[in-house]
């Protein structure tokens, strides 16, 4: 290395900098200084300083390098890029490897006035690999997740839970991850089970072995031990029966089980785990412990019943149960497993959190931040995550007093939307809940009073202890009775049953009832958290419609359709499919609510007398499908 006159200290520092640091001079970029880094980047090859850059390091050329020195020499304007993929000969013997690179090159004046660059390199081949395989796993552990939930479905229907339940004093999350080396479905069951009682059961296992056979041993694992907790047997009972399944089925002996019983209203817990991992119980002040368990061995090897512990879970204090997977590293042993848990899991529960990406529910940024820190290395086994906390209060209800007038349902819509998903709803339980609620609402307005009479309704929404939701929509007037033969109307109540659980209509003298019943459900979340940054909570999008410039005639329908915007869309496809004269296709992709009135709509132009037809577009994950399939538009 020759660098001038620098002084000594100069020299050690520049040669002894973390980052490559390479000086040239010149309009040919003569190289006159390159410290360590700098050398090994180019396999310390001979003669680098003293000659050009573009014969010191051919391979430079077509990579759009030196032509970017050549701009920053002329410019005297500085490049920096943070990940430029560049390709490079490592060991001087002529063969290319692939590195990445952030990198700055800045013009420099020497003493002479001579003009020259300065080239400020760190390799970040390592980062972008870790950060790539990271996004890859995230993909594909939804598309394993989505693959193991079709194999199992062909081998039992519901082996894999939809998600876990909604409840009023106990906040549930669970997440799943598919091992990376399968892509098929593994052997962790899971699930959490209100009782009647107000108890809730949280379930996890792990069957030996991955594929169908392990996912349909699983399944029957899982079958028996609901069975049972419905049918009113206690923990022992439930294992004694688990346990005489294994004995007799051979793929399922071997897996492991912990069984918890949690009493929301004490906190009362009671256990057993069959050679399964201890749960964690993470404390409000950065304590823990793990639950005290008695040695035992796994299911159908030895029918003695099972040992029950007894703690108590406090208001704040969240509980986890997992999978081995998460715990059982290559290298490592089960304790350090167990220890490295605690510690993310604190770290995950009071990190300080802004702006980010991650759930905003507490427990939800927990078992992200612990699925995505215990798994930097991959994941070999499948995992299965499942936290439960109790809550302080109770979770609030919801109750509204509205004038009866049609100018009142967006207001009342836009109540129930922010009340359902403060409750945590997935988006498909509450586009069903608001949906039928709209129709409920509408009828009111439409049947319960004369149209000279100012009137009002109540909605009242309530969360049982079971997790199942009750909105009751109570008017005072007296419902006009529908005409014997209703044409295309009437469609209202059949959505409201088609979408929910149960949907009750109860007039009597003092006015109607409306009673609308579902167990809404929080979705699995599969994979680590995604890095993507966070996008806004979806609002109420207004009622749009365009012409698509497409090969056909296509109307792009967007927003709700409903006793608000019918009359706009009716006029929209009088207007574009000139009254039925010309063939029309109407795209509801985008509609984000289609009430009984716009189906109504529908069936009367489907049905119109007229030489051109009227095409509907609704893919299956829209959600005017359901709503289509429901009243018979589309089979």
């Amino acid at each position: 290395m020759t660098a001038g006159s620098l002084p000594e200290d100069s020299l050690a520092a520049f040669e002894q900098a973390p980052a490559a640091l390479f000086v040239f001079r010149g309009p040919e970029h003569l190289v006159v200084a390159a410290n360590r880094i700098a050398r090994s980047f180019t396999g310390d090859r001979p003669n680098l300083v003293g000659r050009p850059i573009r014969e010191a390091m051919p391979e430079l050329a077509g990579q759009q390098i030196f032509e970017l020195i050549d701009d920053v020499y002329a410019t005297g304007v500085p490049v920096s890029q943070p990940e430029r993929r560049v390709l490079v000969d490592r060991n001087g013997d002529g063969s290319l490897e692939e590195g990445f690179f952030a990198y700055t090159f800045m013009r420099i004046e020497f003493a002479d006035g001579d003009l020259g660059i300065v080239v400020h390199a760190t390799e970040t081949t390592d980062f972008v690999e870790r950060r790539r395989v990271a996004e890859r796993r995230a993909d594909r552990s939804e598309e394993r997740y989505r693959q193991a939930r079709d194999v199992v479905v062909a081998l039992q229907e519901h082996l894999l839970p939809p998600g876990v339940p909604i409840l009023p004093t106990l906040e549930l999350a669970a997440r799943y991850v598919v091992a990376e080396r399968d892509v098929a479905a593994g052997g962790d069951l899971f699930d959490a089970l209100p009782m009647s009682d107000g108890r809730v059961v949280l379930l996890v296992g792990d069957v030996v072995g991955h594929g169908a056979s392990a996912a349909a041993t699983m399944g029957q694992l899982r079958a028996v031990a609901l069975q049972s907790l419905d049918s009113g047997a206690d923990l022992a009972e439930t294992v004694g029966r688990l346990n005489g399944l294994a004995a007799r089925l051979k793929s399922a002996r071997g897996a492991t089980v912990c069984l918890v019983e949690l009493d929301p209203l004490t906190g009362g817990l009671r256990y057993v785990t069959c050679a399964h991992p201890a749960p964690l119980i993470l404390q409000a002040d950065r304590g823990w412990r793990y639950l005290a368990t008695q040695p035992g061995l796994p299911l159908g090897i030895d029918s003695k019943p099972p040992v029950i512990g007894l703690d108590r879970l406090v208001p704040g204090e969240q509980l986890l149960l997992y999978s081995d997977g998460l715990v059982e590293k290559l290298g490592r042993t089960l304790g350090d497993g167990l220890n490295d848990l605690a510690r993310v899991a604190v770290a995950a529960r009071h990190d300080p959190v802004g702006e980010t990406s991650l759930p905003d529910r507490l427990l939800d940024r927990v078992c992200a931040l612990i699925i995505e820190r215990m798994g930097t290395q991959g994941y070999g086994d499948d995992v299965t995550l499942l936290g439960a906390e109790l809550l302080p209060d109770r979770r609030p209800e919801l109750h509204l007093r509205v004038p009866a007038r049609a100018e009142q349902l967006s207001g009342v819509r836009a109540a129930l939307r922010e009340w359902l998903g403060g409750l945590g709803a997935g988006p498909d339980d509450l586009n069903a809940l608001l949906h039928a609620a709209y129709e409920a609402c509408t009828n009111v307005i439409e049947h319960a009073y004369p149209a000279d009479t100012d009137g009002e309704f109540q909605v009242d929404g309530v969360l049982g202890d079971d997790g199942s939701l009750e909105i009751t929509i109570r008017d005072h007037g007296h419902w006009r009775m529908p005409p014997v033969d209703p044409g295309t109307r009437g469609r209202g109540l059949m959505l409201m049953r088609g979408l929910l659980d149960a949907a009750e209509i109860r007039p009597g003298p003092d006015g109607t009832e409306v009673l609308l019943r579902h167990a809404p459900w929080r979705p699995v979340a599969v994979g680590a958290p995604p890095i993507p940054a966070r996008r806004p909570a979806p609002e109420e999008v207004p009622f749009a419609v365009e012409v698509v410039p497409d090969d056909r005639l296509t109307l792009k329908v967007t927003g709700p359709v409903d006793h608000d915007t019918v009359d706009q869309l009716r006029a929209a496809i009088g207007h574009i499919g000139r009254g039925g004269g010309l063939e029309l296709t109407v795209d509801l992709a985008a509609v984000t609510h289609l009430a009984s009135s716009g189906l109504q709509l529908l069936h009367t132009l489907n049905n119109a007398d007229g030489p051109a037809g009227l095409n509907l577009v609704a893919p299956q994950d829209s959600t005017a499908h359901q709503a289509l399939v429901l009243s018979g538009l589309i089979r």
